[in-house]
């Protein structure tokens, strides 16, 4: 059931919001506006340029005090930042639209709080003067000016009558301060809180600039792969085609019968570690993006990447054809952390991988026979798994009980909505 608000307390039987806690409340709530009021004024006189930031403070301070009058509690407008994007609070600040409802919430609090002290200020004196009448009253007759021409005269039979007049005030002045408070902390509350089209606005942008960075990674993973193999394995290339060259010319010195034993077993040492660095430059190659998933895609990368598995790999992958970029590279990294994890962690003697497309939906599916334990919170690859299948509007689960087997199982959606093309990731 949800919470009552002064609001609800007020459509309540009277006596049961006059003899509550709810008129102490509004009053107590009056109060602090006062309090603000009175502070806002030299602060607004002597810091004018510096209002959006008290605005901020403001605002957080508005978003509580409103509990006190049975509101809940108010989620801020504001973007949520970073401690490593703390240089840029004040950028984002400025130029949110909460941080200028804020600064209005600040000069209506401004207003407010001396117009509730003039309101306050008069209560009490109309307060203060019942009181003196009635004490004149019983002392004996006395005549009371009470403002201007007004005279009253207060005798021990007459004061019993502002008994009621009292009691009748204290009743509106109970009703009046509760809608008075009632109403500033509402319009503060559609000041200070957030609005529902910023934060689809924000979720948009986060959203977006994921997408952005995992597609302007993968574009920089693909230009090293080329770099690589356009690059250093073309020189190696030559470097062993030149070895094969300098080991014929050899071949014509021993015929001539010259001794060429010593060079050519440093000869041999060079080729095999030319051999050696191609071998692994390739695997590197493949490891930052291979060329055959760009070229042929996820089925064709996937059988390659079969061949040089460490544990036997089983693809029960029918023909998908080409899918988008960014969906296949995600599977092809999670088939390759998959066999990682079987490899270095368990000891699995085989690694089933399934996948398939269902109302446009990629799921894929990695079973091993191990020993099961595994941790998505233990690993960075795994949670970089849950992170990737996260921006591409997908998820990643792992299933691993103790004893086995363990699942791991990612599901991405083809729709483009997530994509950025290369031009906007250049912009």
């Amino acid at each position: 059931m949800r919470a009552p608000t002064v609001w609800h307390a007020m459509m309540r039987a009277p006596w049961r919001f006059l003899f509550g806690a709810w008129p102490w409340r509004a009053l107590g709530y009056l109060s602090a506006s006062v309090a603000i009021g009175l502070l806002l004024l030299p602060i607004t006189i002597l810091t004018l340029l510096f209002l959006p930031l008290w605005g901020i403070v403001i605002g957080a301070l508005e978003r509580r005090r409103t509990r006190l009058l049975g509101f809940p509690a108010q989620p801020s407008g504001h973007v949520p930042l970073r401690r490593d994007q703390r240089h840029l609070w004040l950028s984002v600040r400025m130029n949110e639209g909460a941080t200028w409802r804020e600064t209005v919430a600040l000069l209506l609090d401004l207003v407010v709080g001396w117009l509730v002290l003039a309101l306050v200020f008069f209560q009490g004196l109309l307060l203060v003067l019942l009181v003196y009448v009635a004490v004149s009253g019983v002392r004996g007759p006395t005549r009371l000016n009470l403002f201007g021409d007004v005279w009253i005269v207060a005798t021990p039979h007459t004061w019993l009558l502002l008994v009621p007049i009292a009691a009748l005030s204290l009743c509106v002045f109970a009703y009046a301060n509760a809608v008075l408070a009632a109403g500033q902390a509402t319009l503060l509350r559609s000041l200070c809180g957030p609005r529902q089209h910023e934060m689809t606005r924000n979720v948009e942008r986060l959203v977006q600039s994921r997408a952005a960075l995992v597609e302007a990674f993968e574009a920089e993973r693909r230009r090293i792969e080329r770099d690589l193999h356009d690059g250093v394995q073309q020189e190696l290339v030559t470097l062993a085609a030149r070895l094969g060259m300098v080991s014929l010319e050899l071949d014509d010195l021993d015929a001539t019968g010259a001794d060429t034993a010593p060079v050519r077993g440093a000869l041999d040492v060079a080729q095999g570690q030319a051999e050696h660095a191609m071998a692994t430059l390739r695997d590197t190659v493949r490891g930052i993006h291979p060329a055959v998933l760009t070229d042929h895609g996820l089925r064709a990368a996937l059988d390659e990447l079969a061949d040089r598995a460490p544990i036997p790999l089983r693809l029960e992958i029918p023909d998908l054809g080409r899918l988008p970029a960014p969906v296949e590279t995600a599977a092809y990294y999670f088939v390759t952390e998959a066999i990682s994890n079987a490899a270095k962690h368990t000891v699995a003697t085989r690694l089933t991988v399934r996948a398939g497309v269902t109302n446009a939906v990629l799921d894929v599916l990695a079973i091993d026979d191990g020993q099961g334990g595994a941790d998505a919170n233990e690993g960075t690859g795994l949670r970089g798994l849950t992170e990737r299948a996260a921006t591409l509007g997908g998820r990643f689960t792992i299933d691993s009980p103790d004893g086995g087997p363990t699942t791991l199982r990612m599901t991405m959606p083809l729709q483009k909505e997530w994509a950025v093309s290369d031009a906007s990731v250049a912009r």
